[in-house]
């Protein structure tokens, strides 16, 4: 008793940068000393600028909705690690001789900070193009044979659907940056940059922010309710 007392008198004196933390952790059941680690890549970057249309490059939409989520999961008290931060690729950064190719070589860096950060999931961030402009909405997609994806791309998903246009469910992905992945994986495209009003979308913030607290509040889900991490 006498511990307890002092504990909370302890975390009266704290200041606010410390206790907010502290309190989100708590609100989604979690203890502070187990706070999770969340990689969030934005796709693509430097000479890879991914999809483009009319000189909209996806690589900057996919960074802006990642520099974004990460604010919303900071602040929620969660700890975020971006694989990149600014317009560049990751192929430098990989140390493995054997892996051949910048592409290859890019997303094995990714890969790579999951084991150098501890992660517990990667969120990857892209959009998508289509040849026909009347395709639009989120698609969310997780490794085939991963229990735990599946569950953190269902989350994620079902909280997408909730706030804009997006897929029926999350779909099984034949993608290597899942399959390869050693942590629960998915890849949540953002919307079609083929499609005028998804392309308007998301060159705004707000649209963007939409996104981003739904794919917080599905991982944040995942931590608080599954049982598979």
């Amino acid at each position: 008793m006498k511990g307890l007392t002092i504990g909370k008198i302890m975390l009266a004196f704290l200041p606010a940068f410390l206790l907010m933390p502290l309190i989100a952790a708590l609100q989604i059941g979690l203890d502070q000393n187990q706070v999770k680690t969340i990689i969030i890549d934005p796709g693509h970057g430097g000479i890879d600028p991914g999809a483009n249309i009319a000189g909209f490059l996806e690589k900057d939409i996919n960074l802006a909705v990642a520099v974004e989520l990460r604010t919303v999961l900071e602040d929620a008290g969660l700890h975020v690690v971006l694989s990149r931060e600014q317009d560049t690729d990751l192929s430098d950064q990989c140390n493995n001789p054997q892996i051949k190719g910048r592409q290859r070589r890019d997303l094995a860096a990714r890969l790579g900070l999951v084991e150098e950060v501890g992660a517990d999931i990667f969120i990857s961030i892209h959009a998508n193009a289509d040849p026909k402009p009347e395709r639009r909405g989120i698609h969310t997609f997780y490794a085939p044979k991963s229990e735990a994806g599946k569950k953190l791309a269902d989350y994620i998903h079902g909280e997408l659907q909730k706030v804009t246009v997006a897929d029926n469910r999350a779909y099984p992905g034949d993608y290597w940056v899942l399959k390869a992945n050693k942590v629960p994986a998915v890849i949540v495209e953002v919307g079609y940059i083929t499609n005028t009003e998804e392309r308007f979308l998301l060159q705004t913030t707000d649209h963007r922010k939409i996104i981003a607290e739904a794919i917080a509040r599905g991982a944040r889900r995942f931590f608080a309710e599954s049982t598979l991490i």
